[in-house]
């Protein structure tokens, strides 16, 4: 589609469905002068190589109402004004009686639609509406705390990364879009989330302790300080994931970009090289690197879980 014109207030009709867009000139971005209008562009730019990881996913809203600076707040059901036209799922949240409409991004109307809501970042599920409970990715985000870097989160991609190959675990690697990495590992829909979360676990525990001195499983501000977290307690029902090739609310509007092996172990890229304005280039030259997450796989057996690895 034509990028859209500066103007406040647009109507555009997408796959047939007439969206109305509103507040286009708001600044979202104030260091950067980046508008609403922007951030739709960028969206209707990648939306190609984004929507096949939003297609069939719970979607969890998260609107930011004044741009990224500004408050934010997660939204599970779909509002009463949204268009019949939108693709939404019903869900029955295990802590209430009430069943509550989830948005699907299906497709492009349904993900501009997502856009003019304010909702600058991009959150499915780990699972699909067809089988919510069962996971086909699993999700190890590598969080730097105090006195770790991002350096140090590329450093511990890598020796996951080698420890997934030496059991013959595909994964691959991804800017978180913040300030650390997720690595994604395809698995088939045959095990539970808690089955995952438990191989997750056991993964971080192997890995901390080969590593003790920059890596832990534990959350306490202790053990973090001056290490990377691997974190695990993302993959379970309910949970999200900052999707590939979402816009982050950050002050440089950077992008949760995925990466080549060989950039995670040069320990040259930094996130704010992924963004908003470069990353439409980025997949012009690479393509979808996360394409082969679409083959499942089978989880090896990590022994039990490490104590290292406890929260």
């Amino acid at each position: 589609m034509k990028p859209l014109p500066p103007v406040p207030e647009a109507e555009i009709v997408v796959e047939g469905q007439h969206v109305r867009l509103h507040n286009l000139h708001k600044v979202f971005w104030p260091d950067l002068g980046l508008t609403k209008a922007d951030l739709v562009n960028y969206y209707l730019q990648v939306s190609p190589y984004l929507l096949p990881y939003l297609k069939g996913r719970p979607f969890i809203m998260k609107p930011y109402p004044d741009g990224a600076p500004g408050r934010s707040y997660y939204r599970w059901e779909i509002p009463d004004y949204a268009p019949a036209w939108v693709h939404r799922w019903r869900y029955q949240p295990r802590t209430e009686e009430r069943t509550i409409d989830m948005v699907v991004v299906e497709g492009l109307a349904d993900l501009v639609w997502v856009v003019n809501q304010a909702c600058i970042e991009m959150h499915p599920w780990l699972s699909r509406r067809d089988d919510p409970l069962h996971p086909d990715l699993a999700l190890l985000d590598l969080d730097p705390g105090p006195g770790a870097s991002f350096t140090d989160a590329l450093r511990v991609a890598v020796w996951l990364h080698e420890l997934l190959e030496r059991t013959g675990t595909r994964s691959y690697a991804k800017t978180s879009g913040r300030k650390g990495v997720h690595v994604l590992v395809p698995v088939e829909r045959r095990y539970s989330f808690r089955e995952v979360r438990d191989w997750a676990r056991a993964v971080a525990g192997r890995l901390a302790d080969e590593h003790p001195d920059l890596v832990t499983g534990a959350r306490t501000a202790e053990a973090r300080r001056g290490r990377v977290l691997v974190d695990y307690a993302q993959n379970g029902l309910g949970k999200s994931i900052a999707s590939a090739y979402s816009v982050r609310a950050t002050r440089e509007a950077t992008v949760s970009a995925p990466l080549t092996w060989d950039e995670v172990e040069q320990g040259q890229v930094r996130p704010e090289h992924f963004t908003l304005l470069t990353v439409p280039e980025r997949l012009r030259g690479v393509g979808d690197l996360l394409a082969p997450l679409a083959e499942g796989q089978l989880l090896p057996d990590m022994g039990a879980p490490r104590s290292s690895a406890s929260a």
